[in-house]
């Protein structure tokens, strides 16, 4: 590996292939393939992970970010490339690689529901060889830390959802892993317990060196604590860049002139150098939104006949800023064209 990564995943494809059969023939009693399809939830995917960097991975349900979750855990094999964790090869070193990343799926599939919350913890401490009394004090702080110390000796089938989802993070902690996925960690939690688990994602990337993959549908999580984003769509990763330069790379030149009454269309209509001016009439705040070409000096050009103009039809100018993409819109513009993979993915 040419770069230090703690997680990289090498080129990998992966597909999956749903069988429908006809009922049992009376007569024969065998069952007809009906239909087979195939769904490609990987392919040709290539990104790392380096140590003190939360990683975020999106797109569309379907698109195949639970499946990079589980190909880097060891749960599902790809068809072709390799995932290395700590520079090992997952599909060669399974039994180590377990010691070295902790797991939440999305959902509540990872505790033992006939359990406690901790027995739970106790079981997978054991399992990853964390034991006595530093398996039981990490224990009760994750358990504390999460907001479950009450609930800490109830049957897991008694809890709530948001309570099994705490459970399962705390499970992917137990070990004190240097590799963290996160498949949807803050569904299901309320605010005060979301706040705390991005502040010990925060915690455990910058101040511990852990490396973080982070999947979810909250864009304002992602925006808030990723350092790097990925956008997968049907099988393509078609976006992957540090965070602010993938908000920068699809910013247009969008500026917001805000004035003390709403203009007439007909008042800015046609601004030399302007590709676009709208008016968005909100009583309070009415505004002037132009949409300008890069090039420096179209764009002074612009913004000035803008002033000039607005000066010219009697509006009093507030303020002027650039508007700044959001994550949220930066998503949709990619997902909704069709899989079109971009270069430097890495």
């Amino acid at each position: 590996m040419t770069q230090p990564y703690l997680v990289e995943i090498d080129h990998v494809d992966k597909t999956f292939y749903t069988h429908h059969f006809l009922q049992i023939d009376p007569d024969t009693g065998r069952r007809l393939l009906h239909k087979r399809k195939s769904v490609n939830a990987a392919c040709d995917i290539a990104f790392g992970i380096k140590p003190g960097e939360i990683f975020g991975l999106l797109g569309p349900n379907g698109a195949g970010k639970t499946t990079a979750v589980k190909m880097v855990s060891g749960l599902v094999r790809p068809d072709k490339g390799r995932v290395f964790v700590d520079g090992m090869d997952v599909e060669r070193k399974r039994l180590q690689i377990l010691k070295k990343v902790g797991v939440v799926l999305e959902g509540t599939r990872t505790s033992i529901w006939p359990l406690t919350p901790m027995e739970n913890l106790i079981y997978y401490g054991n399992l990853k060889n964390v034991k006595g009394k530093i398996l039981r004090a990490r224990a009760a702080e994750l358990l504390a830390f999460i907001g479950l110390k009450e609930k800490m000796n109830i049957q897991v089938r008694q809890l709530s959802r948001g309570e099994k989802q705490k459970l399962a993070i705390c499970i992917a902690l137990i070990a004190d892993p240097p590799v963290i996925l996160l498949d949807e960690p803050t569904t299901g939690l309320d605010v005060q317990s979301s706040r705390n688990i991005k502040d010990k994602v925060f915690e455990m990337t910058r101040e511990q060196g852990k490396c973080v993959l982070v999947t979810t549908h909250d864009m304002h999580v992602a925006q808030e604590i990723c350092d790097r984003i990925g956008i997968i769509n049907q099988g393509v990763m078609v976006a992957c860049k540090p965070t602010a330069e993938l908000l920068d790379y699809f910013s247009d030149q969008v500026f917001e002139f805000r004035v003390d009454r709403v203009p007439d269309p007909v008042e800015i209509d046609g601004i030399a150098n302007v590709r676009s001016a709208i008016v968005e009439a909100n009583l309070d705040d009415p505004m002037v939104v132009v949409t300008v070409d890069e090039g420096l000096d179209t764009r002074s050009e612009a913004l000035y006949a803008t002033m000039h103009r607005l000066q010219e039809r009697g509006l009093r100018l507030r303020s002027v800023s650039q508007r700044q993409q959001s994550l949220e819109n930066v998503f949709l513009r990619l997902t909704r064209a069709p899989a079109k993979s971009e270069p430097d993915n890495n």
